[in-house]
């Protein structure tokens, strides 16, 4: 959810928070986020400073204990004493309050409890270079296309709010769909702010309270955003290479009984692996006997350098629901903000009622420009995968000269690296990373689980002068971490 300055609002902190009011040290490091940019001085006043925000903002609310400060200072990629000296002075202050055996606690005020969405962590405006957001750049590789005042008039729907999108472009879409194989009528697609407002009403549409959504073990971070926003359970199914396990999918089906079941069609976001045809074939049949319903993002689907996987899930299954998610953003452009669901038409319906309690229906020239550019997706799409593989094995490369102990796995498609660092939790490089000046995501916020996890996310899909700065400022931030000058490690 946005707020007014077009940065990501955090939602509920408290559902994250462990017992008797604890406060992990991964939670203290998100709520505080881009503290260390955020004001002038040492980094103990800096750290001070965000403090009182968190606190101010509800990010930390009172009566939450923190973690102990060698903890913290491991998570937030600082020294022990550059910690103590920011909690000494919030203890002075009245914003934090010590006590022989109880631990530092936060005083302060009653607030609405908030905490920092997955997704919002790595597409916040950053100083520096931002290799974590996954967008193209910008819409410098369309072709041509224009719209006028006739343009609206003639296709803009009269008054131009169509809750399900323009008939045109529903139309167009179905068509697509149809020719590929997936006979589809106009009352089964609906127009979306891009694939994860389709996402979050299709959750929205299918799931209570307290259900169980299956989910690879490492996936979208967005996704989890949206079943925490729900207070429902993510179940992580566990994968190898070739995907989620028939096996370990059976096992979820049959103990958690899951009301949604989350999958990927294209380049894994963010492992980058390609969906095995094998393996696929496996897991259908799986599903068509436990009949969860599922979605099959295909966001990325036409960005895998070998061109589309096909058959996908929804070609596979012939009893189980599967919904499919596509969006223009990926071969497009991020700003575009269009996206759309294939689904039977009744859970379209459902899923337009949900939508009218906040939105009224999609730009209608946002959806006109898809319009013009469906045509064009396929020569798009060719485009983008030859720049893209291009940029991942030049960024291997360079990886490669300046990193050598890492371990990146080389994708199959799409735009991100997905680098193994020889730590346990790279939470703590990703803070010094960003003192240095550039933003990366750790690998901890594509897991149900946010403990320790060692990868990195590195997004390529950047013009090369700022991929390769961006790198070398990694290495330089590495260099560090491995000197120890900066950073304790817990």
């Amino acid at each position: 959810m946005h707020g007014p300055t077009g940065h990501y609002w955090p939602v509920n902190l408290q559902a994250n928070r462990r017992p008797g009011g604890d406060l992990s040290a991964d939670d203290v490091a998100g709520a505080l986020a881009d503290w260390s940019d955020s004001a002038h001085g040492s980094l103990a006043r800096r750290l001070a400073s965000a403090f009182r925000r968190a606190v101010d903002a509800g990010l930390l609310p009172d009566g939450s204990r923190l973690p102990p400060e060698r903890s913290l200072a491991s998570a937030l990629a600082v020294s022990r004493s550059t910690v103590t000296a920011a909690l000494d002075d919030l203890r002075g202050d009245g914003v934090l309050v010590s006590r022989q055996g109880s631990g530092t606690v936060v005083r302060a005020a009653p607030a609405p409890a908030l905490g920092t969405t997955r997704v919002g962590e790595h597409l916040r405006d950053w100083p520096g270079i931002d290799l974590a957001a996954g967008n193209p750049p910008d819409p410098s590789h369309w072709p041509p296309i224009s719209l006028d005042v006739a343009d609206l008039i003639a296709e803009g729907g009269g008054p131009g709010v169509q809750p399900l999108g323009l008939p045109a472009l529903r139309a167009a879409l179905a068509e697509r769909h149809t020719a590929d194989g997936r006979v589809t009528d106009v009352d089964q697609v609906h127009v979306t702010a891009g694939a994860h407002q389709a996402l979050s009403l299709l959750a929205s549409a299918c799931v209570r309270r307290g259900d169980a959504v299956a989910l690879e073990e490492t996936t979208y971070p967005g996704m989890f955003d949206i079943v925490e926003h729900l207070r429902a359970r993510a179940v992580p199914v566990p994968t190898d290479r070739a995907g989620m396990r028939p096996d370990a999918l059976e096992q979820v089906l049959t103990s958690e009984r899951p009301r949604l079941l989350y999958v990927q069609a294209g380049p894994h976001n963010p492992t980058g692996r390609d969906p095995s045809r094998g393996r696929l074939r496996g897991l259908a049949p799986i599903l068509d006997r436990h009949g969860t319903t599922v979605i099959e993002d295909a966001a990325l689907a036409d960005l895998s350098f070998a061109g589309r996987v096909r058959p996908e899930l929804a070609d596979l299954c012939r009893r189980t629901t599967v919904v499919s998610v596509g969006s223009f953003s990926k071969v497009a452009w991020g700003g575009l903000r269009v996206g759309w669901m294939r689904a039977p038409a009744p859970l379209v319906e459902r899923t337009m009622q949900l939508r009218l309690v906040g939105d009224l229906g999609p730009s209608v020239p946002s959806q006109l420009l898809a319009l013009r550019l469906l045509p064009h997706m396929d020569d798009l799409a060719a485009r983008r995968r030859a720049n893209l593989s291009a940029a991942v094995e030049r960024a291997i490369g360079q990886l490669a000269v300046y990193l050598p102990e890492w371990r990146v796995s080389e994708p199959a498609g799409g735009s991100v690296l997905w680098a193994q660092l020889p730590v346990p939790d790279s939470g703590p490089f990703c803070q010094l990373a960003r003192r240095h000046g550039v933003h990366v995501a750790p690998g901890s916020v594509a897991r149900a689980e946010r403990g320790a996890d060692p990868h990195i996310r590195i997004c390529v899909d950047r013009p090369w002068n700022v991929v390769e700065e961006g790198l070398r400022r990694l290495a330089v931030a590495w260099h560090d971490l491995q000197q120890g000058s900066t950073v304790v490690l817990g």
